[in-house]
């Protein structure tokens, strides 16, 4: 994850059960500036993060839980927060945040969990996106601006050219489509691996391992988009 407000990139060390924090401007071997790490993190092997850059917040998947620790942690230190346990799993193997609406939208078998970015313990979500594509979602990023979520849909599995990225709101609930379908379905699109945004030029960045590429599509009308916001 960047952080836009220290401009630092944070990254999550699967072997070293940590996460360490680099300034923006590095380059070559050097030390990160900070690193989360230590028996009281409860951090085993860490594949993902999000970040709230808005209350200075990082959200870590771990099994059926989130850890959330200050960004600005330096060594052995306990979560801020819990949220989820083995009896109200949160499912969060993939996670985005939306700082400025103030949710975490994790992914999950039932489809997309949209909680409050404050939830702890067994709190429930606020809402579930359950629509059919959204239980095939993994890759997930966001546009606070407008409140959407950019999620990677694999409908077909791998390789099967189904792959996209769907657009949802962080206010949509129950059995609701993708507002917008971008690189698919029955396009280039087959085994996805990453997704971002280029909001400052209205575009979703999308690589794929099949095509061994980085795409960009220009989607305007997404990112003018205003109804993702509370109505």
């Amino acid at each position: 994850a960047y952080d836009p407000v220290k401009d630092e990139i944070l990254i999550p060390q699967f072997f070293a059960f940590a996460i360490l924090t680099y300034r923006g401007d590095s380059n070559g071997n050097v030390a990160p500036v900070r690193k989360i790490f230590g028996p009281s993190t409860q951090l085993k092997n860490p594949q993902a993060l999000a970040l709230d850059w808005i209350r200075g917040e990082v959200f870590v998947p771990q099994d059926d839980r989130v850890l959330v620790f200050s960004r600005d942690v330096n060594g052995d230190s306990a979560p801020l927060r819990i949220l989820g346990d083995k009896d109200h799993p949160v499912d969060g193997g993939r996670l985005t945040v939306d700082p400025v609406h103030g949710f975490l939208i994790a992914s999950a078998p039932e489809g997309l969990k949209i909680y409050r970015s404050t939830a702890q313990g067994t709190e429930p979500p606020v809402r579930i996106i359950t629509h059919k594509d959204a239980k095939e979602v993994g890759l997930m990023t966001t546009h606070p601006e407008t409140g959407m979520i950019f999620a990677g849909v694999r409908p077909g599995g791998r390789y099967a050219k189904e792959d996209y990225v769907g657009v949802w709101s962080v206010y949509d609930n129950g059995d609701v489509p993708a507002r917008w379908a971008i690189g698919g379905p029955g396009g280039i699109l087959s085994d996805m691996r990453g997704v971002a945004l280029d909001a400052k030029n209205k575009s979703v960045i999308i690589s794929d391992k099949t095509v061994n590429g980085v795409m960009t599509w220009y989607v305007p009308e997404v990112f003018d988009n205003i109804t993702g916001r509370k109505r």
